[in-house]
């Protein structure tokens, strides 16, 4: 049976406010070792995920920017894609976005593409060459709201009306294309199977916030990983939740839906 892991990276992954998964990359090096496939499916630029793959020194696929494309298929597979993209251009997106949005909520969003380097830089934790990278999108764009509660639901509201995705995070929102985590997953999982290497598999899921609970329901392995405001999703007969902040704490219930497949790293 082959395992693939559908894992989101900040704050799953990596260290929430670091950055680094030092401490379990010998482990992840390990499991891709023994055939075990790691596919990031995250919010994150296809430019940081190369950068997160360079760290690790492996080549793998990955999902990119919650689900707008998918990329490396062909390590999986020769015959497959290197490149799926699943979501219309970001200016295309951004238009659709600020022409149709009501006016009153649009003053109350703030574009971190209109905003300057130290602004951005408090807002998602990141300085120099990562900053720049975080900010390189093609597909997606990031917002923060001034607004109330029932204002941002009106603004969801909005975003479904227009075919747009509105993904709220611990840092920023992120605004795209109708596609999601969930979208990219199904995509590769509908493609693999068709080779008969991948007719039996396991699939484990991690994630740490709301954006993740679409892939997280999909899979064989649900894991949540342990952060703060966690109490406001977690189900517990659903969910295999970590003891520890990431990143030890996804080396964790990641070895726990390996025990379950009777491999041990």
């Amino acid at each position: 049976m082959r395992v693939i892991i559908f894992t989101d990276l900040d704050g799953s992954l990596l260290n929430n406010e670091t950055f680094k998964f030092d401490e379990i990359k010998n482990f992840i090096i390990n499991c891709l070792k023994k055939g075990i496939k790691l596919i990031p499916n995250t919010s994150k630029t296809s430019f940081e995920i190369l950068e997160f793959i360079k760290e690790l020194n492996f080549e793998i696929p990955y999902i990119a920017e919650n689900g707008s494309s998918i990329h490396n298929l062909n390590i999986l597979n020769p015959h497959l894609s290197n490149e799926i993209v699943l979501a219309r251009p970001v200016r295309e997106i951004y238009e659709d976005f600020t022409k149709n949005i009501k006016k009153k909520l649009l003053l109350n969003c703030n574009f971190l593409s209109e905003m300057d380097t130290e602004k951005q830089s408090n807002i998602l934790g990141l300085s120099g060459r990562k900053l720049e990278l975080a900010l390189n999108r093609n597909y997606t764009f990031l917002i923060t709201f001034n607004g109330e509660k029932n204002e941002i639901n009106e603004l969801i509201e909005y975003c479904h009306k227009l075919g747009l995705s509105f993904n709220q995070g611990g840092r920023v929102i992120c605004i795209g294309d109708k596609v999601d985590k969930l979208t990219g997953m199904k995509k590769i999982l509908k493609i693999i199977k068709s080779y008969n290497e991948f007719k039996d598999i396991f699939t484990i899921g991690v994630g740490d916030s709301p954006n993740d609970l679409g892939m997280l329901d999909e899979v064989n392995f649900p894991c949540l990983i342990k952060r703060k405001n966690n109490e406001n999703i977690l189900n517990k007969d659903k969910y295999t939740i970590s003891t520890k902040e990431a990143p030890s704490g996804w080396m964790e219930v990641v070895k726990i839906g390996l025990e379950k497949n009777k491999l041990i790293i």
